[in-house]
């Protein structure tokens, strides 16, 4: 059998309307039908490397991966399917995973680079034309315009004119036409990485009018809000809501791309006898918590993903079973009938129901090895069926919340006492070094000798830092 693995870099779980969202995704919501949809599945190292990192090797970070290259000699369940005999190709349009050594291509026989992604450098350029779709708009003159990735981007997409030149819309017309040249194929893997709608909220004008809060508004998009600073306190509310907007039109976007490579997937036969995941990396915040983008703490926003397996021949239905992503890692290989020993997760068709709790939490570690999120005050988050907690180490410190609403709940002592357990239990038992553990249970009192290490790395490339950083930051 096939298997297709598609990870959506930035997709809430809520954002789909057969999950409840209010976002029209009609070809998402297809496909939900005929799956098995999980309800409570979670990221667990964040973000998208450190989500990546989970999902390939299929082990804990200790507790959590940080954002490191993928190593050569890395064990993962792509290499687990090339020695049962299967051919594993990679199409992407996310640029973390090449871009700056990252490697995740190394483990795939072939692989494909769509460019024009936020962070891709493809172009080098002293100035920046502005996009035909972008037009300033007063709500956004506080923001201030450029940076080096704003030049990147705007090299990289010069040459848009129609929608089929967007990377969204090049990636998923790649994706098909893989399926038209495999159809006759049964033992391909394909691991499809879309990084619509991560940021840049950047979608073609019919798009964006259907989602724009002004009825006269043309579609067009001020790009100062994507680089210039999108918390400024000093946005309006209707700013707030234009960009809110924005991601759901990138949203949309994605999914009516999306609906071209299943086109494909119906119209060559493949449903028939290949399997087809589609899982996130992660959430966003779109306005909540006070905030647009990610960042830490990882709160349900962020860590509830949506998850959908579609077997054939299996009937469809919803689980509420708790997932992480070493149990998709599970799920792949019990599809390919292949094994890893390194694999810590449960096969969610076969043995669902075996986690009590899950984790997710930012890269751990000092600023500097974590890179773009640190461990201490943030520590992370435990989730369960009802409720949901920003676990600290004093459980009177720590914050329990029910899922989509951001006020605190007060009392419920039980089930922050049993949520805080849960979260220590998962701790110990994700390979964390016992001097961080007994530090976490004593209340984090004093500082953290700095030879106990945050979590489970493996030796790193000298001087390497993460490209995107050095783009931001013109280093």
């Amino acid at each position: 059998m096939n298997i297709i693995l598609i990870v959506v870099d930035t997709l809430r779980y809520d954002a789909i309307s057969a999950n409840g969202g209010s976002i029209p995704t009609p070809n998402i919501d297809h496909l939900a039908t005929e799956s098995t949809a999980f309800d409570r599945a979670f990221c667990s190292s964040f973000p998208t490397i450190p989500f990546r990192t989970d999902l390939i090797t299929g082990r804990y970070g200790g507790p959590f991966h940080p954002w490191l290259p993928l190593p050569h000699a890395a064990h993962t369940f792509v290499d687990a399917l090339k020695g049962t005999g299967y051919a594993t190709q990679l199409i992407h349009d996310t640029p973390h995973l090449v871009n700056g050594g990252h490697n995740f291509d190394y483990p795939f026989h072939t692989w494909t680079f769509v460019r024009g992604a936020e962070v891709d450098r493809a172009w080098l350029g002293d100035d920046a034309t502005w996009l035909p779709n972008w037009r300033q708009d007063p709500l956004f003159d506080v923001c201030e315009e450029g940076s080096a990735n704003f030049n990147a981007y705007t090299h990289t997409n010069r040459s848009r004119r129609t929608e089929k030149d967007w990377n969204c819309a090049r990636l998923w017309d790649t994706a098909a036409r893989f399926l038209q040249d495999n159809r006759a194929r049964k033992n391909f893997f394909l691991w499809i990485d879309c990084f619509d709608p991560h940021e840049p909220w950047d979608a073609p004008p019919q798009f964006v009018r259907r989602f724009d809060p002004r009825p006269d508004h043309d579609g067009t998009i001020d790009p100062r809000q994507f680089w210039g600073g999108r918390n400024d306190e000093r946005l309006s509310d209707e700013a707030r809501a234009v960009m809110a907007g924005l991601y759901a039109a990138k949203v949309s976007w994605m999914d009516h791309c999306f609906g071209r490579f299943l086109d494909a997937y119906y119209n060559t036969g493949l449903s028939e006898n290949t399997a087809l995941v589609l899982v996130g990396d992660h959430g966003t915040n779109v306005g909540h918590y006070g905030r647009f983008g990610k960042g830490s703490p990882v709160r349900d926003a962020e860590a509830h993903i949506p998850l959908f397996i579609r077997l054939p021949g299996r009937e469809p239905g919803r689980s509420d079973s708790l997932a992480q992503p070493q149990d998709l890692t599970a799920t792949l290989l019990a599809l390919g009938r292949s094994s890893h020993p390194d694999c810590v997760g449960h096969d969610l068709l076969g043995s669902p129901g075996q986690r009590k709790a899950a984790i997710a939490g930012p890269a751990a570690g000092s600023p500097k090895e974590a890179g773009l999120f640190s461990w201490n005050p943030n520590f992370f988050s435990v989730f369960s069926g009802e409720v949901w907690l920003e676990w600290r180490p004093l459980v009177e410190d720590s914050i329990l919340r029910r899922y989509g609403m951001e006020e605190a709940l007060s009392g419920h002592e039980k089930e922050r006492e049993t949520l805080h357990r849960q979260g220590r239990e998962e701790i110990r038992s994700r390979e964390t070094d016992e001097r961080l553990v007994a530090w976490l249970q004593g209340g984090a009192e004093g500082d953290l000798s700095s030879d106990v290490p945050r979590h489970r790395r493996w030796p790193g490339v000298e001087g390497f830092t993460q490209y995107f950083k050095r783009t931001y930051d013109g280093e």
